[in-house]
């Protein structure tokens, strides 16, 4: 077992390898100057920067152009996010890492539903379908839906409230967009169990998560469908 706490690339052009974190702050950018660097115009000079209180790490975004992301959520800019063992970790989309620590593999605690159904790690950024991994991964926007309708299951989400979990704030959303997520994210799910359609859409309305032990009362007033929100 390791002592030092590292992150294991998970996908990228360097998938597989491992990234030791012996000292801080360790910086992370396309600069040359940086600890791990990133080849890619779409990497900020300076992206994000890990510190640590000699027990806890945490990564902070550097005011990078297309963000830094943890389990999917977008870090906001010189936010402190304390890491954990587990913690999916993407810099502009480009390369997703998992963070790996000795001190607190033990203090995972993932949220999950009965089987046969639908089990969603939120630490780790990881889903089971009737105990099978989802994999490759959902992308960043993928899991953040899902967990955004995960917490709300039973309930319809909005599309309002849908654009402002998974885009940041002022960013423009069209509608091709968010049905286009919304698609890819049913269709990665179909995959795995095509028997049961986790996501139903309420036209006019908009999407709500139904595992497959759940069970919901149709509202006449909204039709169901699999088509756009």
């Amino acid at each position: 077992m390791p002592s030092t706490q590292r992150f294991l690339i998970h996908e990228g052009d360097h998938a597989g390898k491992v990234v030791d974190l012996k000292s801080f702050p360790f910086t992370i950018g396309r600069s040359r100057d940086c600890d791990f660097v990133l080849d890619s115009s779409d990497i900020s000079r300076l992206h994000a920067r890990l510190y640590n209180d000699h027990q806890n790490v945490f990564l902070e975004d550097a005011g990078s152009t297309n963000g830094t992301f943890v389990n999917g959520h977008r870090l906001e800019p010189g936010e402190a996010h304390r890491l954990r063992a587990g913690d999916m970790v993407s810099f502009a989309q480009v390369c997703t890492l998992v963070f790996d620590d000795p001190v607190t593999t033990t203090q995972i605690d993932p949220v999950q539903f009965p089987r046969p159904g639908l089990e969603i790690d939120l630490d780790i950024a990881q889903v089971m379908i009737d105990g099978e991994l989802l994999y490759p991964p959902l992308s960043p926007k993928q899991f953040a839906l899902l967990s955004l309708l995960v917490e709300n299951a039973g309930r319809i989400v909005t599309r309002e409230e849908i654009c402002e979990h998974v885009w940041m704030p002022g960013e423009q959303v069209t509608d091709q967009t968010l049905d286009a997520l919304v698609s890819r994210l049913r269709k990665r799910l179909e995959d795995v169990d095509a028997g049961h359609d986790y996501l139903v859409t309420r036209r006019g309305f908009g999407l709500m998560f139904q595992n497959r032990k759940q069970a919901f009362s149709p509202d006449p007033h909204c039709p169901d469908d699999k088509g756009a929100l």
